[in-house]
């Protein structure tokens, strides 16, 4: 196989989250061409499923591991000759690509060991890692998850605190404030101590970050909003339990506080002479670090992710098929 036309394959099949079927029917069949066992799993909805493939006679002891899922919009891949456009072509169809060539190239030297884990659902909950790895995917020495990286070992992953504030309001004329109370007014204060907070940092993952991404609330301009919310995130460096607790207690009693998703930060395994980063984003691993000890790193930038310009260099891609096979070598002994 070569791994700029699998990309390119893999890229021509739209595969936005809840709409992976025809992406891993495509997996399937490649994992069954390479003379591997296949099983799958369904992940909410009937053809949506987690594919894993094994050697029939030896058990996995490492697992290539990615999601084929992508955000929207669908952008159609393009060869531009030096690099390959489109959407998922680092995100992360390009890092599953460059798995399957790895593999085909530890199995012709002989190496059987080695398996492929493709997921669905990493770009919204993750539902496809987390339904794996309760008891679909197998035990395994190593699990390397393959997100863009620049080729950079990831030595920790930030942990998430999403959260939803709300509060209520008693809405009336804006010409007579004292008939009522705003639910954004009461709401405004809390955010911009959340904002302005000083949040833990450490030397390991640097420092907590924090957005507040979606506002909404009131009926008009000249009315007292009766009610008000705000979703943000935050990027920890410390425990998600330590810092759940820490924004409850700063809050008045006035504003509701729900987590609507969140993750502990995690230490990630290296290997001497590669360059290593912490990652801010967040990925399957959290959820599949039960099934071996992990590692992560792939072709293209996370800063070219997500946008309209998404992009990898077939030069990062040939060299990711290389280092995939190398540390899979040294891993496996």
């Amino acid at each position: 196989m070569d791994v700029v036309d699998l990309t390119m394959d893999l890229c021509r099949i739209p595969s936005l989250t809840g709409n992976e079927a025809a992406v891993m029917a495509h997996a399937l069949t490649l994992c069954e061409r390479m003379g591997l066992r296949v099983r799958t799993q369904t992940v909410a909805t009937e053809g949506r499923v987690n594919v894993l493939a094994e050697d029939p006679t030896v058990p996995a002891e490492l697992l290539f591991s990615t999601h084929l899922d992508t955000v929207p919009p669908y952008i159609p891949p393009v060869d531009t000759g030096e690099k390959l456009t489109g959407r998922g072509t680092c995100d992360a169809k390009g890092p599953a690509a460059a798995m399957f060539c790895a593999l085909e190239r530890l199995r012709n030297r002989g190496e059987k060991r080695a398996g492929l884990l493709f997921l669905v659902g990493e770009e919204t909950t993750s539902d496809g890692a987390k339904a794996a790895a309760k008891g679909f995917a197998p035990t395994v020495r190593w699990l390397i998850n393959g997100e863009p990286t620049s080729m950079a070992l990831a030595s920790g992953q930030k942990g998430i605190l999403a959260f939803r504030l709300t509060t209520k309001g008693v809405a009336c004329h804006s010409a007579y404030p004292e008939l009522g109370h705003s639910a954004i007014h009461a709401l405004l204060p809390t955010l911009n101590r959340i904002i302005t907070e000083s949040w833990p940092r450490t030397d390991e993952m640097g420092e907590t970050t924090v957005n507040i991404g979606l506002m909404q609330g009131g009926v008009a301009q000249n009315v007292l909003a009766p009610e008000a919310e705000a979703r943000g995130v935050f990027r920890l460096v410390t425990p998600l339990a330590d810092m759940e607790a820490r924004v409850r207690a700063m809050l008045p009693s006035d504003v509701e506080f729900e987590r609507t998703g969140g993750c502990d930060p995690i230490t990630l395994h290296t290997l001497p002479g590669f360059r290593t980063e912490v990652v801010r984003f967040g990925s399957d691993v959290p959820y599949l670090r039960v099934l071996g000890t992990p590692l992560m790193l792939g072709p293209g930038s996370i800063h070219d992710a997500h946008t309209a310009h998404e992009f990898v260099l077939k030069a990062d891609l040939y060299g990711a098929v290389e280092k995939y096979e190398s540390i899979a070598v040294e891993l496996l002994g």
